[in-house]
Protein backbone atom coordinates (compact mmCIF):
# COMPACT_ATOMS: atom_id res chain seq x y z
CA UNK A 1 0.00 0.00 0.00
CA UNK A 2 1.22 3.47 -0.85
CA UNK A 3 2.33 5.70 2.04
CA UNK A 4 0.13 8.52 0.74
CA UNK A 5 -2.95 6.33 1.09
CA UNK A 6 -1.89 5.31 4.58
CA UNK A 7 -1.42 8.96 5.52
CA UNK A 8 -4.81 9.86 4.05
CA UNK A 9 -6.68 7.10 5.90
CA UNK A 10 -4.92 7.93 9.18
CA UNK A 11 -6.09 11.52 8.69
CA UNK A 12 -9.65 10.36 8.03
CA UNK A 13 -9.64 8.19 11.17
CA UNK A 14 -8.23 11.04 13.25
CA UNK A 15 -10.91 13.44 12.00
CA UNK A 16 -13.63 10.87 12.78
CA UNK A 17 -12.19 10.55 16.29
CA UNK A 18 -12.24 14.33 16.69
CA UNK A 19 -15.86 14.50 15.52
CA UNK A 20 -16.82 11.86 18.09
CA UNK A 21 -14.98 13.79 20.82
CA UNK A 22 -16.70 17.07 19.83
CA UNK A 23 -20.11 15.37 20.02
CA UNK A 24 -19.19 13.94 23.42
CA UNK A 25 -18.10 17.41 24.56
CA UNK A 26 -21.45 18.86 23.48
CA UNK A 27 -23.28 16.22 25.52
CA UNK A 28 -21.27 16.74 28.67
CA UNK A 29 -17.90 15.12 28.85
CA UNK A 30 -14.80 14.41 26.88
CA UNK A 31 -11.41 15.94 26.35
CA UNK A 32 -10.67 19.46 27.55
CA UNK A 33 -11.21 22.36 25.18
CA UNK A 34 -7.47 22.80 24.78
CA UNK A 35 -7.05 19.18 23.71
CA UNK A 36 -9.82 19.50 21.16
CA UNK A 37 -8.36 22.71 19.75
CA UNK A 38 -4.91 21.13 19.46
CA UNK A 39 -6.47 18.10 17.77
CA UNK A 40 -8.31 20.32 15.29
CA UNK A 41 -5.12 22.24 14.55
CA UNK A 42 -3.23 19.00 13.92
CA UNK A 43 -6.04 17.79 11.65
CA UNK A 44 -5.96 21.08 9.75
CA UNK A 45 -2.18 20.92 9.32
CA UNK A 46 -2.40 17.30 8.15
CA UNK A 47 -5.12 18.23 5.66
CA UNK A 48 -2.95 21.03 4.26
CA UNK A 49 -0.03 18.62 3.84
CA UNK A 50 -2.25 16.05 2.10
CA UNK A 51 -3.65 18.73 -0.18
CA UNK A 52 -0.13 19.92 -1.03
CA UNK A 53 0.88 16.38 -1.97
CA UNK A 54 -2.11 16.01 -4.29
CA UNK A 55 -1.57 19.42 -5.91
CA UNK A 56 2.12 18.74 -6.50
CA UNK A 57 1.26 15.42 -8.18
CA UNK A 58 -1.24 17.18 -10.45
CA UNK A 59 1.29 19.94 -11.17
CA UNK A 60 3.93 17.39 -12.19
CA UNK A 61 1.50 15.61 -14.51
CA UNK A 62 0.34 18.90 -16.02
CA UNK A 63 3.92 20.08 -16.59
CA UNK A 64 4.74 16.86 -18.42
CA UNK A 65 1.62 17.12 -20.52
CA UNK A 66 2.23 20.75 -21.47
CA UNK A 67 5.83 19.89 -22.29
CA UNK A 68 4.58 17.20 -24.64
CA UNK A 69 2.41 19.78 -26.42
CA UNK A 70 5.42 22.07 -26.84
CA UNK A 71 7.38 19.23 -28.43
CA UNK A 72 9.93 18.72 -25.65
CA UNK A 73 9.23 14.99 -25.48
CA UNK A 74 9.76 14.28 -29.18
CA UNK A 75 12.68 12.26 -30.46
CA UNK A 76 14.15 13.09 -33.88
Amino acid sequence: MDWKKIFYWMLVLFVIYLIIEIVRKIFGGSLDYEDLVIGLLVANLSYVIALHIKVSDINAKLSGHLGWHKGKGEKN
